[in-house]
Order: C-alpha cells, then sequence, then structure tokens
C-alpha cells in the first residue's frame, strides 16, 4: 500500500506541513505504543500491533522522502587568499577568512610551552631539613632511654 503525505500525515496524529521534529516525534511515540514485543502473550494483538508497524514505518518513510536532504554549501572564498589557503577551504579545514584557526588547532597535539604542566621542584634545602629532624628526634630519644650518653 502506497500512502500519499496527506495519509501520511493523518496516520502519525499530523496536520499536513508539520516539522520534520514534529514528524520524528510522532513516530517515535507511536512505535513505542505499537511496537510487537508489547504483546508477548497475547497473539492476536501482536498480529494488529506488526499490521500498524509497518503502517506508522511507511508513513514516516513517506514523510522522510518529502523533506530535501540539506545540502552542505561552501562559502566562496576571498580571492587574495593563497593556495592553501584555498585548499583547506575547499576541504572544509579551518576557516578560509581566519586561517590561523588551523594552525591554532594543532596546538592541542602541540602545546606551547607556557602551558606545559610544571614539574614540581623540589628545594633539597627542606629535604635536608627534614632528615636532620629525623636524625635530632633518633638521638634524642636513644639519649632519653640511656643508650647514648652525652
Amino acid at each position: 500500500m502506497t500512502l500519499d503525505p496527506t495519509q501520511a500525515y493523518r496516520m502519525l496524529g499530523l496536520a499536513p506541513g508539520a516539522t520534520s521534529e514534529e514528524v520524528k516525534t510522532a513516530y517515535r511515540d507511536l512505535a513505542q505504543v505499537w511496537h510487537p514485543d508489547r504483546f508477548p502473550d497475547n497473539e492476536r494483538l501482536r498480529q494488529k500491533a506488526v499490521r500498524n508497524q509497518q503502517l506508522i514505518n511507511e508513513a514516516y518513510a513517506v514523510l522522510r522522502e518529502l523533506e530535501p536532504p540539506p545540502s552542505p554549501v561552501a562559502p566562496e572564498p576571498h580571492p587574495h587568499l593563497t593556495l592553501g589557503q584555498r585548499i583547506s577551504a575547499s576541504l572544509g579545514i579551518g576557516d578560509a577568512h581566519h586561517p590561523g584557526i588551523l594552525r591554532r588547532s594543532l596546538h592541542v597535539f602541540w602545546p606551547d610551552p607556557k602551558y606545559r604542566r610544571r614539574r614540581k621542584v623540589r628545594r633539597p634545602g627542606r629535604l635536608i631539613i627534614g632528615f636532620l629532624l629525623i636524625a635530632a628526634a633518633a638521638l634524642v630519644t636513644l639519649w632519653y632511654e640511656g643508650v647514648l650518653a652525652f
């Protein structure tokens, strides 16, 4: 059975001329309501759901074909662009009017040194002071226990 667009709109419960978002939402709602897996125990309802699901799918396919696919429109490059800028513009890499975008996007792979993670600098003075404090505590403990006599 081939549906015309008016019947397809009516089958999805929409007014003719509905947007593609409305069509998609109506299709998903009806597909969820009439999905055959919802009726595993009742064969009569399952067959009815299969038929309704087929009609819903057909109506959605008809309405999807009505809307032409969006065609990508490439902006016309400026006549004073270099050859490399024209190539990158035709490939859709970067912006033809701002050719530095591609160069700056490569900084993700090669970041500027000022943004690199800095290593924590360990100062040897703090390490030496910590070692001396531990040694002093050990000496005081040994003297207190009577092992060392000063």
